[in-house]
Parts: C-alpha cells; structure tokens; sequence
C-alpha cells in the first residue's frame, strides 16, 4: 500500500468517518472477491489455484476502513478433500484444486470483531474442474 494511503487511512481511523462514532462503525461483515471462481485441478500451479480477498463490510455513512487480514481472519472450505485453502500469512485465502469437484465448493472467511467474541463471515463458491 502507498504511503500517501496509509497516512490517509490512520488520520481516519484516528478521527472517524463522518456521523459515526467507534460503536456504530465496527465491522458488520465481509465481502468476498471474487464471489465466483473456477480452476483446473489437473493444471500446474497457479492455474489450479484461486486467490480469495475478504473486504470489510462497515454500516452506510462509516468511512473508517476495518483491517480484516490483520485481525485473525481464517479461511475455510465445504469441501477438504478437494480443494485446500491456506491460512498462512503469504499467501493467505488462496484456495488449491486438489480434485474435481461436484458443483460449488463454498470458501468461507471469518474475522473476528474488534476484540469482542463476535465473528463475522463472508462467502464465495469455487468449482474445480
């Protein structure tokens, strides 16, 4: 990230977005990019491989950005015999076709909320051909 974003990003964070105080902007949930995916498990890496993103989902008005992969987001799969997805921080969310699959596989992103014990989740779906 620019340095010039970053700068950006703390002063907001620091003074808030507008009409919303720490209480209301707290993370309310994830979008997962991209919603839809395909890859060939019979093809080298990369093109067996999807890389998955989880944004921040924060209430209308709220212009402070949450940092969702700094905050113990995990990833997950529906379908751990065909498809493995990494948690490690260099190439965290990236999904592997280890197997074709038989339909949507669906990618799960959970994060926590600030430092309270609730979660929040984002999903998407991969299919391995």
């Amino acid at each position: 990230m620019h340095l010039r974003l970053k700068l950006v990003l703390l002063i907001a964070a620091i003074l808030g977005g507008p009409g919303c105080s720490q209480q209301t902007c707290r993370l309310t949930g994830l979008s997962v990019t991209p919603p839809t995916a395909t890859a060939d498990h019979l093809a080298a890496a990369p093109g067996n491989q999807v890389q998955f993103f989880a944004n921040a989902v924060l209430p209308k008005g709220c212009a402070t950005a949450a940092c969702v992969n700094c905050s113990g987001q995990t990833w997950t799969v529906s379908d751990t015999v065909n498809v493995s997805i990494s948690n490690n921080p260099g190439n965290n969310g990236t999904a592997t076709c280890l197997g074709a699959t038989n339909g949507a596989v669906t990618v799960t992103a959970t994060a926590p909320v600030g430092t309270t014990t609730q979660t929040v989740i984002g999903t998407a779906t991969l299919i391995c051909k």
